[in-house]
């Protein structure tokens, strides 16, 4: 039997879906919104777009998390494309109007959410130039370091496997620190 939870339960997703009728109705906001479940968002709890007139929620959100997420991103709908300032005092009134702390972050993400495999692969990395040796998650075309330049200091792939391989290979580096995400750019 796996140990992963399973999303939103039907009674949540009507009661949440409910909620944003009620909220749109009281508060004047029309269309009242789409509203989609999302089982990729497993750190982020939901997102607005109100360009779209959308809202995403996490599909592992619990019940708490649900109301509250839907409330904090019908404040970022109502506020309306707010450029720079997502989170300004236009959002901040509409948050508190709508009933939630008017917090831009979550403190925990989505608490049903599945945990992250502790066996991800990882890419080594190496400059051509000077050796330094970083660790990535992910591979992006056109990554350099950044003190050897775009030209000389190309990095090349050298090793994939598990985060604690590959982050052994670059201590094993003795003519240079252990690389961090700053020494590289696009």
């Amino acid at each position: 039997m796996s140990d992963v939870k399973h999303p939103a339960s039907e009674d949540l997703r009507s009661a949440v879906n409910n909620l944003l009728e009620r909220l749109s109705a009281t508060h004047g906001i029309k269309p009242t919104p789409r509203l989609e479940w999302s089982t990729r968002m497993r750190r982020l709890l939901g997102r607005a777009y109100p360009g779209e007139h959308k809202i995403r929620l996490s599909a592992w959100l619990d019940s708490t998390q649900a109301h509250d997420t839907l409330r904090h991103e019908l404040a970022h709908i109502a506020a309306g494309v707010q450029r720079g300032a997502p989170h300004g005092r236009k959002w901040r009134d509409w948050a508190v109007r709508l009933g939630v702390e008017p917090r831009a972050t979550a403190r925990v993400g989505p608490r049903n959410a599945p945990k992250r495999m502790e066996n991800r692969r990882f890419w080594g990395l190496e400059c051509e130039r000077c050796g330094l040796r970083l660790a990535r998650m992910r591979l992006i075309k056109g990554l350099y370091h950044r003190d050897c330049g775009p030209r000389r200091g190309n990095l090349k792939e050298m090793l994939h496997d598990r985060r604690d391989v590959v982050l052994e290979w670059i201590s094993t580096e003795t003519s240079t620190p252990l690389a961090t995400d700053s020494a590289w750019k696009l």
